[in-house]
């Protein structure tokens, strides 16, 4: 591959990494979330974690996310309890209004990034899925 060709690649990938993200904004936003406070419910419904996994896994300060945890506990979206293995620290679990939110968003995204995907057939998205598997795999950390 030329570095013209690495170069076009390269600019198209941002291309879509950016369209999806203006899709996360604009789904957060239709279901009244902000972009954090729909990753932190899609990350609590795998499963409920303490804080500093949360701030591990969203890579946000200790302070920010002590008051995101806060806000979205006032707004009913989560609650915060005692860690069954560790009493001494608090996990955070989606309240059923906030599992409801988190598939909102999620289904408002999946509908805007099918439709911009709508115009490719069932073989040309199963080859864009796993050439996809293959990038997010070496993108990930060892």
């Amino acid at each position: 591959m030329t570095a013209e060709e690495r170069a076009g690649t390269t600019a198209e990938v941002i291309r879509a990494t950016t369209a999806v993200g203006e899709f996360y904004y604009a789904s957060a936003s239709a279901v009244g979330l902000t972009v954090q406070e729909a990753r932190l419910l899609f990350i609590l419904g795998l499963e409920p974690r303490n804080m500093l996994g949360l701030t591990s896994a969203l890579k946000l300060p200790k302070s920010t996310m002590t008051g995101l945890i806060a806000r979205m506990e006032s707004a009913g979206l989560l609650v915060r309890e005692p860690d069954d293995r560790d009493r001494r620290r608090l996990v955070a679990t989606p309240t059923a209004a906030g599992r409801e939110a988190a598939a909102r968003f999620a289904h408002d995204l999946a509908g805007r990034v099918d439709a911009v995907l709508s115009p490719l057939g069932a073989g040309q998205r199963a080859e864009l899925a796993s050439i996809l598997t293959d990038v997010l795999q070496s993108a990930e950390p060892d």
